[in-house]
Parts: structure tokens; sequence; C-alpha cells
């Protein structure tokens, strides 16, 4: 085996893993992927990658068991599944995720190379627990052991860099999706004539609707909106954010302008947002992840992708992304009234907006889509797996 990658969740749950798998195949290399079991159905991968999912040892919903019993005994079951694979299958590369792959992993085996692709930045205030406190440690060790480390912002990987006293400065692989050579056609002018709304102008959010995404700021925002106008969510949402978004909604008389379209297939929720006018991602400063996220929200490249004007939150790195290339606005994401005025200004500008679409559509083709940012993890890899083969 070429390259095995290891990763603490269904490889469906993120879509940068999906990617990075699918490329490794397509360059002719031998890919195996391990995994946790879970929910979501199971994309369909290409033909010569092995999959392997580690379903957990015990279950919170149907085991009476304390929850550091059932943590600790899904850890073990994970870590021999790891190391059983390694010893089976020999991969030239180990390919692991986050902390709760990589803690498995032996960086110095001596017949694999390691590259430690980090999706955040550990969190040092996430637990002071053993468990926590040992992964951490861990972690740092295995980073500074390894032979690549990648991040997905650039902000984060110089946080890291100075955390854990890394030599060299992690590789910069931002989260954008495979490239799109032609965007989608869209059905939701059809949904919303449907609805009796056909021709009115949508605000789209795409992804999971969590508290820190500036849901609720964009809600209240909809005060400013012009009158035909809405805002479309598509993703999954819990009800008690549901919940809070129609009070949010009906504070400012507008709870009949939410449009929730739910959990769809990726490519079905990629072309329902090729529909609307604008992408919004307004990303709240809670956490350092937050902060520093300017090339790890994939939203923001989604949207360029399907040729969206974007309105997005301000930070680090992220007005060189979006404003410099002339794809969209950044605003202060917590202030409702900042958001609507900018939204009410791009909506009455077709314009604007036809420009702003017309750069985004550029961006993605020329320099924000996977292809381009795997290149110097994909050239590593190569080159790893030939030198271990000429090795032999």
């Amino acid at each position: 085996m070429d390259v095995l990658t290891i990763l603490r969740a269904p490889l469906e749950n993120y879509p940068p893993s999906l990617n990075q798998v699918a490329l490794l195949a397509k360059a002719g290399l031998r890919v195996g992927v391990l995994e946790l079991s879970g929910d979501s159905p199971v994309a369909a991968l290409h033909p010569s990658v092995r999959r392997w999912q580690v379903h957990r040892a015990w279950n919170s919903k149907t085991e009476p068991l304390p929850s550091f019993v059932r943590r600790w005994a899904n850890w073990l079951k994970f870590a021999r599944a790891v190391h059983s694979r390694i010893q089976v299958y020999c991969p030239r590369v180990v390919l692991a995720y986050d902390i709760l792959a990589g803690v498995f992993v032996k960086p110095k085996a001596v017949r694999h190379r390691t590259v430690y692709h980090f999706h955040e930045l550990p969190d040092p205030e996430a637990g002071e627990g053993l468990g926590p406190r040992l992964g951490r440690a861990r972690a740092a060790r295995f980073s500074r052991e390894a032979d690549l480390v990648v991040f997905s912002d650039a902000w984060r990987a110089q946080c890291y860099q100075q955390d854990v006293r890394l030599v060299k400065l992690p590789t910069v692989v931002m989260n954008c999706p495979m490239r799109m050579d032609t965007v989608p056609p869209s059905p939701l002018g059809e949904l919303l004539a449907e609805q009796g709304k056909s021709g009115w102008k949508t605000v789209c959010y795409l992804g999971s609707v969590g508290w820190d995404q500036g849901v609720l700021e964009a809600a209240a925002s909809m005060l400013w909106w012009p009158a035909q106008s809405l805002f479309v969510l598509i993703g999954p949402c819990s009800a008690d954010i549901k919940q809070r978004l129609h009070q949010v909604a009906a504070e400012v008389g507008t709870a009949d302008r939410l449009l929730f379209l739910g959990c769809r297939p990726h490519r079905e929720a990629l072309a329902l947002a090729a529909g609307a006018d604008i992408g919004i991602a307004l990303i709240q400063p809670t956490t350092r992840n937050w902060l520093y996220s300017a090339g790890a929200i994939n939203k923001r490249f989604e949207y360029m992708a399907l040729g969206l004007a974007q309105i997005t939150n301000t930070g680090p790195g992220v007005a060189d992304i979006v404003e410099k290339g002339g794809c969209g606005r950044c605003v202060d994401a917590r202030s409702p009234e900042a958001i609507g005025r900018d939204v009410c200004a791009l909506l009455n500008s077709h314009t604007v907006r036809q420009d702003m679409a017309r750069n985004s559509r550029s961006l993605h083709l020329d320099q924000f889509h996977y292809e381009r940012q795997f290149e110097p993890v994909l050239g590593w890899i190569k080159t790893a797996v030939a030198d271990s083969t000429r090795r032999e």
C-alpha cells in the first residue's frame, strides 16, 4: 500500500479528506482509508481505494457505562485497528488527520513516512483532564517528528509553528472544492415559484448551521434587506438553532422570509446554492480557530466556484481572498446593521453582483480549487512513495 489515510470520523464528514483520497487514487497511488463509521451515506470512491470502518466499541445510547469507560474503550479499539493496518499493509506514507488520528501513529516507524493534516488548531482550553492533556502532548510530539505538517489556513499554520516550536512552517492547503468547469443548473428558482415567491432575491447560507456561523446576526440583519428577499439556509440545523432563528426573524418582522432546505447531498446542496444572488459566511471570532479561518471555511470557496457574490466576515487573511479578488465584501460579522446594509446594496446592484460573480469564477478556476491547492502535498507524497520503492 502506498498511502494509508487515518481519520477519527467518517470520511464524508470533511470534503477535503474526500478530495485528497480522490486525487491520490487518480495519481495512481494505492490508497487505504481507515475511519470511524458514521450515519452519513457512504460516498463512492475510486475502485482502487480500500476502505475500513471502525465501529464504536460501546454506544452511549445503548450501553449504560461511564463516559470515560466508553471513550477509552473506543480509543483502544481504534488504536488496535491503526496498528493492525500498518503492520499488515506496510504503507509507504501514513496520512493522519487531527489529534484523534495522529496520536495512534508512531512517527518514527522505520517503514513509513508521516503526514499530519490538521483541520483545526488544538484548543488548549478544550479540556484539562488526563486524556485531553495527553492528546495535545502526543500531537505536539507527533507533529515535530512528522515528515510533513499541513494546515488549511496560513494564520493557523503560523500559530501552531509557534505553539509547538516547529522548525519548518506547515504547508497550507486551503479548503477549496474540486475544480468545477461549469456551474450546475439550479432548481432553486422552481422551488421558489412553488412557494409563490418567483423572482424574489435570495441570500444563501451553505453548510452546517452553527451558533458561531453568524446566522443569527444574518437573520437580525433582514430588517435592512429589500422587501422581496429571502434568507435560504441549506444544511443540517438543530431544532434549538432553528427555533432561535425564527425568534430573531420574528423580532424584526421577517419570520416568513426564512427558508430552511435542510441537509442535502453535497452536489444537490451546491446546485441549490448556485441559484442564489448572494452567499454569506459570517464567522464569529469566538475562538482562535474561528478567528484564523480565512482558508479553512469551505463555503467561502464554494461560493466562488458557483459564481456568487459573497458577504463575509473580517479577520486575518479574509480580505486578501475576498475583497482583493473582487468577489465580495468583508463586514463586521457582529453587526446586523452593517450586514444588512451591505446585503441591501448588493441585492440592489445587479451590475456589481455580476462583476463579483465573474471574478469569483475566475479565481476558482485559476487558484482556489483543490487540485491546485493540493499540488505541493501530492507531489511530496509521490516523491516519498517513489523513494521508498527504490530502496526496496
